[in-house]
Formats: C-alpha cells, sequence, structure tokens
C-alpha cells in the first residue's frame, strides 16, 4: 500500500461525468464518483459538476487531495493543453469557451492539473494497462454521442499542431450531408454516433414503423426528437437482440459509415491495430462487427487485411486511468 501512487482522472463525455481516484502503478481503480451532464451547462456549472464527481471520487477511496499527485481531465472538445484551457465543445455545453478548467481545479484542490481530449487521454490509458500495452502503433476510436479519435505513433500519442489530432469523427464521409454537431456538413460523427443513431430510429418512428422501442421507450416523441433525448447503448442493444428490423438497419448503416471513416485511417496511417471503445461499442457488437467489415472491403487490400480489431480493454475506465496518468505525470 506504500507503494500506490495515486491520481485523480476526470472523463466529461457527452452524457456522464466519472472521475475516479487511480492507483497510476498498477491501473486500479480506488475509487469513482459519476453525475450526468446537461448541454445547457455554463461554465460554472460544468466546474461543479466536476468539484462534485471529484469530491465523491475521494470519499469513496477514503484519501484526501493531499494523498494525490495531480488530476488529469479528459472533455470531448478541442483544448489547449498547454494552457489547461477547454476552447469548445460539438456535443455538450456549446456555450463554454476558453474555461481554464486545469487553473480552476488546482486552485480548488491545491495540487497540479492537466487537461486533455477525451479520447486522447482513453488512448493513453489503453497504452498504459489496456489493449494498446503490447503495440506501439495503433489508433483509439470511441463511439458515444460522439466520435473521437486518438493516433499513437512509435509508442507516443500524436498531438498534432493545434493538438487535435486524430479527431476522425469530423472527417467528411458524405459531401454536403448530414448536418454534425459541430455545425459543418458530413461528418462521419453525423452517420455513426449514438447520436447520429438515435436519430434515424426516431425518424423511422415517426414515419410509423413498426419497432419494440415503442415498448422499450414508453412515453418518447418522435414527432419533437429534441425533447426525446438520447437512445441509451442499453436500449438499442436491446432492441438489436430482439432482432429488430429498424435497430438492425439502423445500427449495420452506422457500422458501414464507421467502416468508411477508418477505411481512410488505414489508408492513411497504416497503423497496427485499430482499438475501439465507447458505449456504444461496448453494447453493440453489430456496430463493432459491421465497422470491421466495412473497413477492410473499403480500404487497400494489404493494409485492411492485415489491420488488427480489437475492443478498449479498459471498457469505462480507460478514460479515467488515462486522465489519472496524465494527471500524475502533471505532478512531477
Amino acid at each position: 500500500m506504500a507503494n500506490r501512487q495515486l491520481a485523480v482522472g476526470v472523463d466529461f463525455g457527452g452524457t456522464k461525468c466519472l472521475s475516479a481516484v487511480v492507483d497510476v502503478a498498477s491501473g486500479e481503480v480506488l475509487g469513482t464518483g459519476k453525475k450526468k451532464t446537461r448541454s445547457d451547462d455554463g461554465p460554472q456549472e460544468l466546474m461543479e459538476r466536476i468539484y462534485a464527481t471529484v469530491d465523491d471520487a475521494l470519499k469513496d477511496a477514503k484519501v484526501d487531495s493531499g494523498e494525490i499527485a495531480g488530476i488529469g481531465v479528459g472533455i470531448a472538445g478541442q483544448v489547449d493543453a498547454d494552457q489547461g484551457i477547454l476552447l469548445g465543445t460539438a456535443n455538450l455545453a456549446r456555450s463554454v469557451v476558453d474555461l481554464p478548467m486545469a487553473a480552476h481545479l488546482s486552485d480548488r484542490y491545491g495540487v497540479p492539473a492537466a487537461l486533455r481530449n477525451d479520447v486522447q487521454i482513453a488512448a493513453i490509458g489503453e497504452a498504459r494497462f489496456g489493449a494498446g500495452k503490447d503495440v506501439d502503433d495503433f489508433m483509439c476510436v470511441f463511439v458515444g454521442t460522439g466520435i473521437g479519435g486518438a493516433i499513437v505513433r512509435n509508442g507516443e500519442l500524436v498531438h498534432g499542431a493545434s493538438g487535435s489530432a486524430g479527431e476522425l469523427g469530423h472527417t467528411i464521409v458524405m459531401a454536403n450531408g448530414r448536418i454534425c454537431g459541430c455545425g459543418a456538413r458530413g461528418h462521419l460523427e453525423a452517420y455513426a454516433s449514438r447520436t447520429a443513431i438515435t436519430k434515424v430510429l426516431l425518424g423511422e418512428m415517426r414515419r410509423g414503423r413498426k419497432t419494440i422501442l415503442w415498448d422499450l421507450l414508453p412515453g418518447v416523441d418522435p414527432v419533437h426528437p429534441a425533447e426525446s433525448g438520447a437512445i441509451r447503448s442499453g436500449v438499442l442493444k436491446k432492441a438489436v437482440e430482439a432482432k429488430d428490423e429498424v435497430a438492425v438497419e439502423a445500427v449495420t448503416e452506422a457500422g458501414r459509415f464507421l467502416g468508411y471513416g477508418l477505411a481512410m485511417v488505414v489508408n492513411v496511417l497504416n497503423p497496427r491495430r485499430i482499438i475501439l471503445g465507447g458505449g456504444a461499442i461496448e453494447a453493440l457488437d453489430l456496430l463493432f462487427d459491421e465497422a470491421e467489415r466495412s473497413t477492410r472491403r473499403e480500404a487497400l487490400p494489404v493494409a485492411g487485411d492485415r489491420v488488427e480489431f480489437v475492443k478498449a480493454g479498459l471498457g469505462d475506465d480507460a478514460g479515467v486511468v488515462g486522465a489519472a496518468v496524465i494527471g500524475a505525470s502533471t505532478g512531477r
């Protein structure tokens, strides 16, 4: 116990904020705190939500802030990693821009803090303790409210000129296509994310198609989809397992488009491994399988045949573990 190296990791996504106290020497999660996120949060509300989950994680782990080396945060948005500033997001707290998150956390808890994109920190967790620990060349892609990506080359995270390398969700798969959450058209995220699947399913329900979703979602209002909210991954899983035609069609289409985006990755980067994670991937084997089939079909033959497809090894903990590793390194 005396050799523990503790840090706090925060994973702020489109549906929840999860914090954890992590032993970064072993990857063990010692305590957690979780709150739902809201797209209408302002800067203060967003920070208060993070503070609450960090406080709960410390309490659950029975430690105080003086025992941790630092705090790392991964958030679904564009960040200035050097300054620890959230520049903006496409799918959550859209009114929040230029928020100095790292400085706020450091001031409150008295320890160093760091900020990264959410999938970049998940890739760090997977590289250290998960599905990437035995390979130094992989692409990590997480599918949930949106789609995020991160690139690891020669064992190092690729940041890019502005820190946004790996943003697969905002590559174009259909010119002048659907409007993405970021405002642009035809992005992968508008076709293969859980948000995209939700919109397709609500559209089919609005057309009056017969589907088990009417039973799984009592009170759903497909005429006003914005008020209906997202269809959770667990509900999608039940519908697909029941072989519901509408759900199977929507998930298959999303997997096909995800493969289009991943085929570009294979052709451009020629990675040894693609690690797929996130709530939608964990819940939907069909999405994973169709994405793999589509990628191999659309990519250059040799590169497409040789790339390995695996699911994230840390599951829901990938983000908090990777964030804690970043937080601990900031404290050194």
